[in-house]
């Protein structure tokens, strides 16, 4: 963010207390807040009061003043504080935002990026602060979804979405918000609709996103000492959706586990086993199968939110259950 704010004086950011104080003047006496979890911290400092702007709490407020900055020709990176909020903005990212470009025919753009904080695993977050739900945006014609799964992949990813000229959902999940990995320095973008292989393997292959690609790994690594070799595949973007790079890997393995956090009725998995089923069903040795969280909401029982969001438990049951198919 810092980096592109420096590179494109168009670049704004504004949402609930992404800004370090509302008061510039007390600055020099408050340590900042920055959002929720930190992400924008520092920036209001760096950058000034009129690029980094706290909002009220009115998510349809928010997005709505973003399009017309867009429209203008400024370049908005929102955010909104937890998905489960992002409800009331719903109708100006489906009927505004989404399809700006196509009702101005091509005259108006609205290069919006909407970053905003998803996902279980909170432990006590309940049905308020522990939602998914990023299959409604790919659903919609005319927005980019993405979810990276890494520091590195969020870095060349939002460094793309901002550069686009498409409105992005950039989805950002709370459990991946602390972890840290070495980031290239130099200027880099990756390219939506380019899966990522994160392990190599020839058994099995499992397409897993945003925090379970990290859930898989650590099954992989368990039935590394069965023999059993785990190839995991992160789309990064669902919408676009790399479906050449999953058809390569499920040639390779012929078999296909599908790992989503999200509700399984109508969701990513759902497309995914769709498109290899029309396009790879001569690869496939076996059914493809998919483990999703709980068509339920999330409980407020740390306990009983285990049981309805996918552990690495049920990844490795999952997959000695397909190698036996």
């Amino acid at each position: 963010l810092a980096t592109e704010m420096q590179r494109d004086p168009r670049v704004v950011i504004f949402g609930e207390d992404v800004a370090d104080c509302s008061k510039e003047e007390n600055l020099e006496n408050v340590k900042g807040k920055g959002g929720v979890f930190k992400v924008t911290h520092g920036l209001q400092s760096s950058f000034g009061s009129t690029r980094v702007i706290n909002t009220p709490i009115a998510e349809g407020n928010i997005v709505g003043r973003a399009i017309g900055m867009a429209m203008r020709g400024l370049k908005p990176v929102v955010e909104i504080q937890f998905f489960d909020y992002i409800w009331p903005a719903f109708h100006q990212i489906r009927n505004e935002l989404a399809t700006m470009l196509y009702r101005s025919n091509g005259r108006w753009a609205a290069p919006v990026v909407i970053r905003v904080t998803y996902g279980g695993y909170l432990r006590g977050g309940g049905p308020y602060h522990s939602q998914t739900g990023a299959t409604l945006f790919a659903h919609t014609p005319g927005l980019r979804v993405v979810l990276p799964s890494t520091a590195e992949d969020a870095n060349g990813l939002l460094r793309t979405a901002i550069r686009c000229d498409d409105p992005v959902i950039f989805l950002e999940h709370r459990e991946l918000l602390t972890a840290k990995t070495a980031v290239p320095e130099q200027d880099y973008e990756i390219e939506f609709g380019k899966a990522s292989i994160m392990r190599e393997g020839r058994d099995l292959t499992v397409v897993a996103v945003a925090l379970m690609c990290h859930r898989a790994i650590e099954a992989a690594e368990r039935l590394e000492p069965e023999g059993v070799s785990i190839e995991i595949v992160d789309p990064r973007s669902i919408s676009p959706l790399d479906t050449e790079t999953i058809l390569q890997s499920v040639a390779k393995t012929g078999r296909l586990l599908i790992v989503d956090e999200a509700f399984g009725p109508c969701g990513v998995g759902a497309e995914i086993a769709a498109r290899v089923a029309d396009s790879g069903f001569d690869d496939l040795d076996a059914p493809i199968r998919r483990l999703t969280g709980a068509f339920t909401p999330t409980p407020y029982s740390p306990t009983l939110e285990k049981a309805v969001v996918p552990q690495v438990e049920d990844i490795v049951t999952a997959i000695h259950n397909l190698m036996n198919e």
